[in-house]
This record gives structure tokens, sequence and C-alpha cells, in this order.
């Protein structure tokens, strides 16, 4: 296909959709290298910018991956599992891949506490603004605890820390969920699902494309209707879906009644 005489601006999304479409049709299969550079110059009829810019669009979709000195090769796409996902009465989620054990273990030991901003597109799901305490922490699967899967952030005021200062020496959500519960005000939570584009380190950690979005989880905690506490939970769409018991009732998990 000679795309010379499109206009300068269509011809990398012009080239990158053939490049996909071959793909998927299967005319380049999993782990098969793409034509050269100087190949696919001759072939579409563009300058070499405009093919090294279609293959960028490739990489950052998951379609392909460079390896130095080899070429451009189809990704082979990982096996998509399914979390079967629970929520405990303190601390995150239960979640059973493709309804087996629960998997997840820390990668490196967790962040401490800072200080920080809950991000602008959490801040109206979440209703929390101004300064909070900020604790982040990446988790693989028992299994092979070096592949990065799930990163997870708890938000929690500086007013309910300022409050309850044990919070900030808590070693994560469930250990702030407990400390909070022994104040005696019944806690209650919701659940938010949706999915976002991952940050550039957010892609590196978990080792997706930065062009795959990410399947986000928000629980928020509140007590005596203020809110005490927000985790997100996000994963790879490429990676994960997500799914629950439709017949599952809080009680039966022991948890706090929704909002």
């Amino acid at each position: 296909m000679d795309l010379s005489t499109l206009p300068q601006h269509q011809k990398v999304t012009a080239m990158a959709r053939v490049l996909r479409a071959e793909v998927i049709k299967g005319l380049y299969g999993a782990e098969d290298q793409l034509p050269t550079e100087p190949e696919l110059m001759k072939r579409f009829g563009v300058a070499r910018e405009t093919v090294r810019r279609a293959l960028q669009l490739l990489k950052e979709s998951g379609v392909v991956m460079s390896v130095q000195g080899s070429g451009t090769f189809v990704r082979r796409r990982p096996r998509r599992a399914t979390l079967l996902r629970e929520f405990r009465p303190h601390g995150g989620p239960a979640d059973w891949i493709d309804h087996g054990t629960e998997s997840w273990v820390p990668l490196d030991p967790p962040t401490a506490w800072s200080r920080g901003e809950v991000p602008p597109e959490l801040a109206e799901s979440t209703g929390l603004t101004g300064e909070v305490a900020v604790w982040a922490c990446t988790r693989g699967i028992d299994t092979d605890p070096r592949v990065p899967l799930q990163l997870l952030k708890t938000y929690v005021p500086v007013g309910v820390v300022d409050q309850l200062p044990v919070l900030e020496k808590a070693a994560g959500p469930a250990a702030v969920l407990e400390r909070l519960a022994q104040t005696g005000s019944p806690l209650s939570w919701s659940l938010v699902d949706g999915a976002r584009m991952p940050e550039q380190d957010e892609a590196a950690a978990l080792g997706t494309p930065i062009g795959i979005p990410l399947v986000q989880t928000l629980r928020v905690i509140r007590q005596d209707g203020a809110v005490v506490e927000a985790t997100e939970y996000v994963v790879s769409s490429e990676r994960f879906c997500i799914t629950s018991r439709p017949d599952q009732d809080p009680d039966d998990l022991g948890l706090p009644a929704s909002t």
C-alpha cells in the first residue's frame, strides 16, 4: 500500500492501522519479526521518520516490541486472568485469581507514609481535597513475586491523622481501618470501578505498554459521614478482568454496610 499521496499528518496513523490489522489477521504471528525499516519505507512510500513513528504507536499499544540490534517483533500478549474480588471488613480486597487462592504479595517493602495530595482525577470520586497522608505498595503473585501485577495507593486526610497519629505508623490500609474501627464509630464503605490510562512510571512498574488502560477499583471509607480513607487498586486490563459473585451479600462477608 502506497501512502505517499496522503497528507503527512495521516501517514503515521494509516501505516500503524494497516500493520495492526495484519497482526490481527495473523499475517504476522506472536514473536514474528516485522519487515525492516527500509522494507517498510519502500512498501508504504514513506520516510524513515514516518516508519519509526508508526512503529512507536504500535509499541505503545502493545502490538509490537523492539529488540535492540535485532528489529521489531510482534509482542506475545500475556494470558488474561479473572480476579474474583471480595472485600473484607478491615483491609483491602481478597482477590482470587481464576477462582484459585488469594495471591498478592508485596514485591518490596512498602513505602513509608508521606504527605501529598489526591490526584485530581480521584478528587471527585473520593471527596478528598487538600493535604493527605499517602502510602503505596507494589504487589506480585505468590507463584512469581518478581512480576509486578498490582499497584495500590492509600490516602488518609491529614486531619484524621492529626487526631489519631498512630495511623501514620500503620502498615497499610488494613492496619489503618483496624485502628479507625477501634475508635468506636462504625465505618461504611463504597466502591467505584473504572479504568484510566497509566502514568509513565505506572506502566513501567507493571511492565505494561503505556497505551494499555488500567482497570481501577477505588474503595472509599467513611466514618460519621466523612471520608477517612481511600485506596485505589489498579491492574493492567491486558492481564486481568475483575468480577464478583452476584449473590454475595456484604453481611455474608462480615463487611460494614455500604453507603
